[in-house]
C-alpha cells in the first residue's frame, strides 16, 4: 500500500485561530472531544470493534505539501486535476470556517471541480493570488466558479475579479450557514439522500463528505442537538428522503431521531463508523486530524473523487491510532491499496504518520 501526505507547514490553521464560540478553542478541548464528549455513545451502524490489530509491515510515504492551508488546498487540486484546464468548474469557500466548505463538498464533486479556499471578507477583500493562479490553471476561461456564502463570507470584489478574468460566477448563499447548506442541496437538485451533521463543530461533517459524494447526497447542518429551522423546513418539504444522522445523541442524531444514526463513542469512532457503513470494501482511504481544520476541507472532496472514493478517518494529533481507526484499517487491509494523509507536521505528529505507515 502506498501513502501520500498532503502537508501544511503553517501553524496558523490551528484551532485557536477559529473564532466561532461553539468551536473547540484549544488542543485540549479538541482532545476532550476525541475522548468521547461529542458523539455520545456508540451505534451498531458500522462501528468497529475495540481490540487493536497486530502491527504490520512499513509502507512507502511520499510527501507533497503547501506552505499553508490555502496552499494545501491548491496541492490537493493539482493532485486531483493534474492536467491544466481539466476541471469543469471550481467551488470556492472561506478558509477560516468549515460549514460552507463541507456542505459544498458534494457540489464540487458534482460539477467536476476542486474545492479551493481563500481568506474571508473581514481578512481580505481580494482573492488569494495563489488561488487565482490555480483557478486559471485548472479551469478554462468561461467556466463557472461557485462562490459559497454571502458578502460577509467572501468579498463581492472576488466575483468582480473572476468575472474580469473571463469566468462566470455564481453565489450559493443563505442568510447563515444552515441556509447556505440548504441552498447547496437545492443546487445539487434536491438529492434523495441527506446527511445531517452538527453545524457547531466540523469533524462529523468532514466524515460525511466522501459518503455524501458516493451516494449522490447532500449535507445539511443541525444546530448541535437542536434542529436548525432552515434544515427542518427543507426536510419537511422532502419527507421521502433517506436521512443519515452523522453523530450521536450529543450531536446530529438528537436533532433528528427519525434519521438513521451513524456514529461511534467519539469523533474518531464516528469517522470509522461512516467508513464501515459506506466504504466497507474501499481500496483507498484518507486520514486527517480535526485539529487543523483547513487542511481537511479539500481532503474530503478529494476522497470522494471518482479515482479515489474512500473515507476520511480522523486521527489524533499525536499518540497511537484510536482503536476504532486501527480496527477499520485492519479489517479493510485486504482491499486497501493507497492512503492519503491531509495535514502537516504541526497538525499530525510523526508518531501518527509512523503508525499509519505500519498499517497494512
Amino acid at each position: 500500500m502506498a501513502w501520500t501526505s498532503y502537508f501544511n507547514f503553517d501553524v496558523s490553521g490551528q484551532v485557536d485561530a477559529i473564532t466561532d464560540g461553539n468551536f473547540p478553542n484549544s488542543l485540549a478541548a479538541f482532545k476532550q472531544a476525541f475522548d468521547g464528549s461529542s458523539s455520545g455513545g456508540s451505534s451498531t451502524n458500522g462501528s468497529p470493534s475495540s481490540s487493536p490489530p497486530a502491527a504490520a509491515t512499513n509502507l512507502v510515504v511520499a510527501v507533497e505539501g503547501g506552505t499553508d492551508a490555502i496552499g494545501t488546498s491548491i496541492t490537493v487540486s493539482q493532485a486531483e486535476f493534474p492536467t491544466s484546464g481539466s476541471a469543469k468548474a471550481v467551488v470556492l469557500a472561506r478558509s477560516d470556517f468549515f460549514s460552507d466548505a463541507l456542505a459544498g463538498g458534494p457540489l464540487a464533486a458534482k460539477v467536476g471541480g476542486p474545492l479551493l479556499i481563500t481568506p474571508e471578507a473581514s481578512l481580505s477583500t481580494s482573492l488569494d493570488s495563489r488561488v487565482q493562479a490555480e483557478i486559471q490553471r485548472v479551469l478554462p476561461t468561461g467556466g463557472t466558479v461557485y462562490i459559497l456564502g454571502g458578502d460577509l463570507a467572501l468579498s463581492p470584489s472576488i466575483d468582480t475579479a473572476l468575472q474580469g478574468l473571463g469566468y462566470v460566477t455564481q453565489r450559493v448563499a443563505g442568510v447563515d450557514e444552515y441556509a447556505t447548506a440548504v441552498d447547496v442541496a437545492e443546487q445539487l437538485g434536491n438529492p434523495s439522500t441527506i446527511f445531517e451533521a452538527t453545524g457547531l463543530n466540523f469533524p462529523d461533517a468532514l466524515s460525511a463528505v466522501p459518503a455524501a459524494i458516493k451516494t449522490g447526497g447532500a449535507i445539511l447542518l443541525t444546530d448541535g442537538t437542536t434542529q436548525a429551522p432552515e434544515t427542518a423546513t427543507y426536510l419537511a418539504a422532502h419527507p421521502s428522503d433517506t436521512r443519515y444522522a452523522i453523530g450521536g445523541p450529543l450531536a446530529a442524531y438528537a436533532a433528528d431521531t427519525t434519521a438513521t444514526p451513524v456514529y461511534g463513542q467519539d469523533l474518531s469512532a464516528t469517522s470509522a463508523a461512516v467508513a464501515s457503513t459506506f466504504f466497507h470494501s474501499a481500496t483507498v482511504f484518507g486520514a486527517a486530524t480535526g485539529v487543523n481544520l483547513p487542511d481537511a476541507l479539500s481532503g474530503g472532496v478529494f476522497m470522494g473523487a471518482r479515482s479515489t472514493k474512500g473515507p476520511v478517518l480522523l486521527v489524533q494529533p499525536s499518540g497511537p491510532l484510536p482503536p476504532s481507526i486501527a480496527n477499520y484499517l485492519s479489517d479493510a487491509v485486504s482491499t486497501l491499496t493507497q492512503g492519503y494523509l491531509f495535514g502537516g507536521p504541526v497538525a499530525v505528529g510523526a508518531d501518527v504518520l509512523s503508525e499509519l505507515e505500519s498499517t497494512g
